[in-house]
């Protein structure tokens, strides 16, 4: 370790190293500019056996470098595969019965869930592949999407996740990331809502008491007046099954986009903010709590919450900046967030 240390006296101004088992810590300014030297660091350490993470204190910037466990990128598609599948049978199976069908007695109904789980396997399915891709321009080590089939429940699936298995290398990869899973599932969710509103029936409310209403986001509430213009008074949309689809597409984006611990949302705020992301929690539990009296389910939320807000991305660079342009992409999922999100989601008539 002597040798790194001389090394870092010529990229920095070294003003203290302490050392705690196997893992070094030294403090003190890096030479400007601050991204060139960084850069030039980490190719000195990737012939080394250590790994380079660079942060700041008030004291003043921080290297620390140890020996991290080698990751293999061997990946094992096989149950990627048969979760993938498996989750199209779920979404199939409670398609069909959200349609009328009834596949225990009849398979050929089957075919009615079809629509709704074409719908929100392609809004999972490109969310999850967003992260995917810019993670693995990254150069980041990131699993394919394991999807969460689940049988007999009425959206068949809990959704999917990926599992990025290698240290964030900067905040600009952090936002990318952050940003690239909801934008490309928005992106899908838009059309299919569109399409799904468009097939969608008028039907008088007074002829089905006691169902479930879904509730209205800014955005669905405008694409809804604009397909559907002219809805009789006590008359309400049947959503066909692409629109609900859709609708829990955007719903689920906007739980996500929520900036907070190690959802997408919190990832993006994460890359823009850093520490001072968490005196955003404070603001953000009181606005959930307020909800609950909407809907109850924002009150599980919130100890949801407090349990993913626990642990903040590990970054290798958090010393670079966001350019400004970065920092403005950094709006387009909290404009998403706006548009999608829904204060009372479920509402018994």
């Amino acid at each position: 370790m002597e040798e790194i240390i001389e090394y870092l006296k010529h990229k920095m101004t070294i003003q203290e190293v302490e050392q705690n088992l196997n893992l070094m810590k030294v403090r003190g300014k890096i030479n400007f500019p601050i991204e060139r030297t960084i850069n030039e660091i980490k190719e000195y350490f990737s012939k080394t056996d250590y790994t380079p993470l660079f942060s700041e204190d008030k004291k003043g910037h921080v290297i620390q470098f140890g020996i991290f466990k080698k990751i293999e990128d061997r990946p094992k598609y096989w149950l990627n595969v048969i979760l993938f599948f498996a989750t199209i049978a779920s979404t199939i199976f409670a398609g069909s019965l959200n349609s009328g069908g009834d596949p225990f007695r009849n398979l050929g109904d089957l075919w009615l869930g079809i629509p709704f789980s074409f719908s929100i396997m392609a809004i999972l399915t490109c969310h999850e592949l967003g992260h995917y891709f810019v993670s693995r321009r990254a150069g980041m080590i990131t699993s394919l999407p394991y999807f969460i089939p689940v049988p007999l429940h009425f959206i068949g699936t809990f959704g999917a996740v990926i599992q990025m298995k290698s240290i964030v290398p900067s905040r600009k990869s952090l936002l990318r990331v952050g940003m690239a899973g909801p934008i490309s599932g928005f992106l899908v969710a838009l059309p299919i809502t569109i399409i799904g509103l468009a097939l969608s029936n008028i039907k008088i409310a007074t002829e089905a008491t006691g169902y479930l209403r879904l509730g209205d986001s800014l955005l669905f509430l405008a694409l809804a007046k604009i397909i559907h213009p002219n809805i009789p008074q006590g008359a309400d949309i049947i959503l066909h099954p692409m629109a609900f689809a859709g609708w829990l597409g955007l719903f689920v984006t906007s739980m996500n986009l929520i900036p907070i611990g190690q959802l997408d949302g919190g990832h993006v705020a994460y890359s823009v903010l850093l520490q001072k992301r968490r005196y955003s929690y404070i603001p953000i539990m009181i606005g959930l709590l307020g909800l609950g009296f909407l809907w109850q389910g924002w009150i599980i939320w919130i100890f949801l919450a407090y349990f993913i807000a626990r642990r903040d991305p590990v970054i290798q660079d958090s010393l670079t900046p966001l350019t400004k342009k970065e920092k403005l992409y950094a709006l387009i999922p909290l404009i998403i967030l706006i548009l999608t999100f829904v204060p009372q989601p479920f509402i018994l008539k």
